[in-house]
């Protein structure tokens, strides 16, 4: 991660000398049993941006930790997100209260040196069911930008959510209870509680969930497609040995 934009852009607005450690989230929901009235729950792990990626993607060097499992309310009940995003704002609080203008936290890191650390929210894994509760707008519409649901690529509306100053309007329209606006632009009228965490636009925090959206999204389409074009033409069978 310390070569990508937000890491420097985040320095820039932190005392000198500071360390950043991105703390990256992921969370989804598991089926937990059949036999109890079908229960489930949102598992939440956590891990940070210092951690190098090949230690990362290695399950036995276990850099991702296991936070807690998310009770999921029973079916029907009504406020579901808004449930999840107090459960997830207790459990994430020191990261919430973090005085981004004090020394920070002094930590020991690996090479035995002390550090003035700022752990801030820095990304979220999870599907799209997941990115659209975090973000808390519509299903069908996109986190990262405004667009009318079902409209064409490069339609004229699209406008990137990309600047803290948007979830600054988006709460001055809460606050004049502008709901019908919100609705307009697929967000939720409720606060969304990962405004309060400093530095943090919840809204590029979407990271792509590898199995969901690359496995089973872009590459089976991707294969599909390939495959109906090669049957098309007659060539399939050249293939095939």
């Amino acid at each position: 991660m310390n070569t990508g934009d937000w890491w420097w852009d985040t320095q820039d607005q932190l005392p000198a000398g500071a360390t950043i450690v991105p703390v990256i989230c992921a969370s989804d929901k598991i089926q937990l049993t059949n036999f109890s009235s079908d229960q489930q729950a949102w598992s939440l792990y956590l891990t940070i941006g210092n951690i190098r990626k090949d230690f990362c993607r290695t399950p036995t060097k276990r850099a991702w930790i296991l936070v807690g499992l998310i009770p999921c309310p029973p079916k029907g009940a009504k406020n579901t997100d808004e449930a999840w995003h107090s459960t997830v704002g207790t459990v994430l609080s020191p990261l919430r209260n973090l005085d981004i203008t004090g020394p920070g936290l002094k930590w020991d890191c690996a090479d035995g040196f002390q550090r003035q650390c700022y752990p801030l929210l820095a990304a979220w894994v999870g599907d799209y069911l997941e990115q659209v509760m975090v973000a808390q707008v519509s299903y069908g519409s996109y986190p990262m930008c405004e667009i009318p649901e079902h409209a064409p690529m490069g339609h004229s509306t699209f406008r990137p959510v990309d600047t803290p100053q948007d979830q600054h309007i988006y709460l001055e329209l809460l606050d004049k209870t502008n709901i019908d606006v919100l609705h307009t632009l697929g967000v939720h009228p409720i606060r969304n509680q990962f405004w309060q965490y400093p530095l943090c636009n919840v809204y590029p925090l979407w990271q792509p969930d590898e199995l969901h959206q690359l496995l089973l999204g872009l590459v089976e389409n991707l294969l599909h497609w390939l495959l109906k074009c090669l049957k098309a033409r007659n060539v399939k069978h050249q293939f095939d040995n």
